[in-house]
């Protein structure tokens, strides 16, 4: 059913990666130095993509460009779903789909076939791109744009997957909320008492 998402069902690893692409080359290289970037954005990149082990195999300093530009396009999905715009949202995913095409194929590993959404022969930015764009299009697809969080504290713009069973979640982490909560104490106790 399109209505309700299984809580399990979004965190595969497309949709995760996405997360941690944006995050850690997007919003958390916002307040780093721009020669410290690349130095920075590589064992980032390694440590988001051990969920690959060849990735992490074939990752080299060159590839740092390509991805950061595509953590750039999927964090400009990430807030068109935050301004509730869908068609924006769909547009961009499917922009990258047309770039990058996904190529389902199964592949035997460990004795075990498991299904891929990218060429058997894509080199990795094409690979990772057709793998993020297709896992975010599938929740697209299936009515749950919503999922697509930004966290609503100012001072952070994290991105994440909201997989509450409400679609409620507005931060990124407890500490962000608790910071928004008590920065609203602190507000209205000061204007209470002016």
């Amino acid at each position: 059913m399109t209505g309700q998402l299984k809580l399990d069902s979004y965190a595969d690893t497309g949709v995760v990666v996405s997360v941690d692409l944006v995050n850690e080359l997007v919003i958390a290289a916002r307040g780093g130095q721009a020669s410290d970037r690349g130095r920075v954005a590589l064992p980032a990149l390694a440590r988001i993509l051990t969920v690959d082990p060849p990735s992490v195999e074939r990752l080299i300093e060159g590839d740092v460009p390509g991805f950061t530009a595509l953590a750039h396009r999927l964090y400009d999905a990430f807030r068109e779903a935050h301004a509730g715009n869908v068609d924006q949202v769909a547009g961009r995913l499917n922009a990258l789909l047309a770039e990058h095409p996904a190529h389902p194929h199964l592949a035997k590993e460990d004795g075990r076939w498991r299904l891929h959404h990218h060429p058997a022969d894509a080199d990795l930015i094409p690979m990772w791109t057709a793998i993020c764009s297709e896992s975010l299009a599938r929740m697209v697809g299936d009515g749950h744009v919503d999922r697509l969080g930004t966290c609503e504290d100012g001072a952070c713009g994290r991105v994440f997957i909201d997989l509450s069973k409400n679609a409620s979640r507005r931060f990124c982490s407890t500490r962000c909320q608790n910071r928004a909560k008590a920065a609203a104490f602190r507000n209205r106790k000061a204007a209470g008492s002016s």
